[in-house]
This record gives C-alpha cells, sequence and structure tokens, in this order.
C-alpha cells in the first residue's frame, strides 16, 4: 500500500515536471518568433536596412559615392558627405557634395568652376579636392551653389565614383542650378579624362536624357555640344565639350583665358559667362 501512494506521488510530480517542461519550450519558441518578427520589422522599416550600410555622414562611415549612399539610404539630402575608395588618395576618405534631389539624386560633383582664376591643364581634374584629412574647400552647402570664387574638381577621380563602366550618367548646368545645362548617360567605357573628342550622340556613344532650358544643341562650336567633356592641352580650354580640337571655345568647362567669369558656355539660347558651372556623375 505504501509504494502504491508512494508512485502515485511520483506519477503526479511527473505530469507536473512534464506540464513546466512543455511551457518552458512553448515559452523558448514563442521568444524566438517574436524576436525574428522584430527582426524583420526592423530590416524592413528602418533607415539604413542594417548596419553595415554607410551613410557618408562621418568618416567612420564612408561610403563609395553619392549614387551608393542614396540606393542605400532613398532619404539622403543634399550636402557634404564621405567617401573613399581604395583608388583615390591611398583609401582615405574625403569629403564630396552630394545633389540627392535632381532627378532622383544620387548626384556627385566633380567640378564647380566660379572664376577662371588658378585654372591649370594639370589641377582642371584636381584642385581643393580634399586630400588632406578632414578638409574640404567649402564650409557650407550654400558655398558650393553660391557664386564663392573657390574652384574645385575631382575629375581624376570621377571614372572610381561612376556607378558602373558603361550606362553611368553625367550633369552639366551653369549660372543657376538646373539652368543652360542637362543630364546624359554614357553608352560606351569613356573615361572622365579621356582626351578623345568623338563621344557624340550622334556616334550612340551618350544619349541626352533630359535637357535644362531651351537652348539650340549642335555640334558647330556655337553652344554646349552634343559631347561628353573631354581633357585637353590644345587650344582654349582644358574641359570642353566642342568638337574643334584647336579652338575648343564654346562648351568649356574650364578655360586657360582670361577674358571669361568662369568660362565661354554657350553663344546663344543660353549664357556666354556664366558665373558658376558644375559638372556632376552618377
Amino acid at each position: 500500500m505504501k509504494h502504491k501512494i508512494q508512485d502515485r506521488k511520483a506519477l503526479a510530480l511527473m505530469k507536473i515536471y512534464n506540464k513546466y517542461i512543455v511551457l518552458l519550450f512553448i515559452s523558448i519558441v514563442f521568444t524566438m518568433q517574436i524576436t525574428a518578427q522584430g527582426h524583420i520589422f526592423r530590416t524592413q522599416n528602418s533607415t539604413p536596412i542594417n548596419s553595415v550600410l554607410m551613410d557618408g555622414l562621418s568618416v567612420l562611415k564612408a561610403s563609395t559615392s553619392a549614387y551608393k549612399i542614396k540606393q542605400d539610404f532613398p532619404n539622403a539630402v543634399d550636402g557634404i558627405y564621405w567617401i573613399k575608395n581604395p583608388n583615390i588618395n591611398s583609401g582615405t576618405p574625403f569629403q564630396i557634395y552630394a545633389d540627392m534631389t535632381t532627378d532622383g539624386g544620387g548626384w556627385t560633383l566633380i567640378l564647380k568652376n566660379s572664376t577662371n582664376a588658378g585654372w591649370t591643364y594639370l589641377n582642371t581634374i584636381g584642385l581643393n579636392n580634399g586630400t588632406a584629412p578632414n578638409y574640404f574647400p567649402y564650409t557650407s552647402n550654400a558655398n558650393i551653389i553660391s557664386t564663392s570664387s573657390v574652384n574645385y574638381s575631382i575629375v581624376g577621380w570621377a571614372d572610381f565614383i561612376k556607378k558602373s563602366t558603361t550606362g553611368f550618367q553625367y550633369m552639366l548646368d551653369a549660372e543657376t542650378r538646373g539652368s543652360y545645362g542637362g543630364i546624359w548617360t554614357v553608352n560606351n567605357n569613356i573615361s572622365f579624362t579621356s582626351s578623345s573628342n568623338a563621344s557624340t550622340i550622334a556616334s550612340g556613344a551618350i544619349t541626352r536624357n533630359i535637357k535644362f532650358g531651351t537652348w539650340p544643341e549642335a555640334d558647330d562650336g556655337t553652344n554646349l555640344a552634343p559631347r561628353m567633356p573631354y581633357y585637353t592641352n590644345s587650344g582654349n580650354a582644358y574641359l570642353t565639350t566642342d568638337a574643334d580640337n584647336g579652338g575648343n571655345w564654346w562648351g568649356a568647362l574650364v578655360t586657360q583665358y582670361s577674358g571669361w567669369t568662369s568660362a565661354p558656355w554657350m553663344a546663344s539660347g543660353g549664357v556666354t559667362s556664366p558665373t558658376n558651372i558644375w559638372y556632376w556623375v552618377r
């Protein structure tokens, strides 16, 4: 009789023990599900998507281009960002200005010409380019868009910043943002430092996507030509869209001639001597 009572007590304790084991298992599974769902929610609804992505807002979070930042952070706004590339500045991060608004954003500024003073053939592709740590020639976003006389160029680095070898885009505007220029897609593998003047719309090397304004576009040497800017040490310009490999006059981004406020731009239908010229890559 004594053994039967002990057996019943042991059986009752076993049932209680099994009940706690089951409850503990259910609690663990439920906690794991909640944690997983919370991770999915954060992944789908937070910016950035995860902590690995770099927002470019500090030297430690340097990304690779304005385009990359805009892809990873769709809500990114116009402003100064940090980027880096092993082929640029020995991999040391540097600051750039990004247009995160025009045509969907993601544009890295590669040149700003506000005065003809100080330009040379060599520094046309690299001027005030942030090679020293924590250095940038502009103190605010407003100075980059304003008539600040500080010139700037990272044209020599643009090939490492563009989103792809072909299908990348460049943007030009002058005088005021979104004026006297446009957006073009480059369909061939053309370097930003190419010395060739052969990249025309007619040959299929480039496609114009958007025109800023109603200026007449023709390859006749009188306006901004349908050609990707090329780098030259011949004629009157160091960086130009003009077809004439001897004069390089209208459609010049940088000139060696002191008679222009910044550079010759459009002889008709536009502005001949803009106070600012901006050159962008995406």
